[in-house]
């Protein structure tokens, strides 16, 4: 029954991407919560709890929580390269082509 279920969650998510603010939202959220993922498994890996990377940083910890779960509006490229260094890591940046069906989902206007 559970199967049927994801079914039909899976099609209606494909029927709202079909929409296409709904998708353009969809991936921006997608994007902030792998990069919140990214960050808390760096800062686990590294053995420091979300305190002591705050300590670091000279931030809250309830800033990096709300980093860890995609909740803060507000980072920026001076954010992330601090995160980064207080973790011994660098940033890489990549824009991978999109498909055909993808084209034009962040369109500058």
């Amino acid at each position: 029954m559970e199967r049927i279920r994801l079914k039909k969650i899976d099609s209606h998510l494909k029927e709202l991407l079909e929409n296409k603010e709904f998708k353009k939202e969809f991936e921006r959220e997608r994007i902030k919560v792998a990069l919140a993922q990214k960050i808390a498994e760096i800062r686990q890996d590294a053995h420091l709890k979300q305190s002591d990377l705050a300590k670091k940083l000279h931030v809250s910890q309830q800033f990096i929580s709300q980093i860890e779960t995609a909740q803060a509006d507000n980072l920026t490229i001076d954010t992330l390269l601090n995160i980064a260094g207080s973790l011994g890591r660098s940033i890489e940046i990549s824009f991978p082509m999109l498909s055909s069906h993808e084209s034009g989902l962040y369109e500058v206007t």
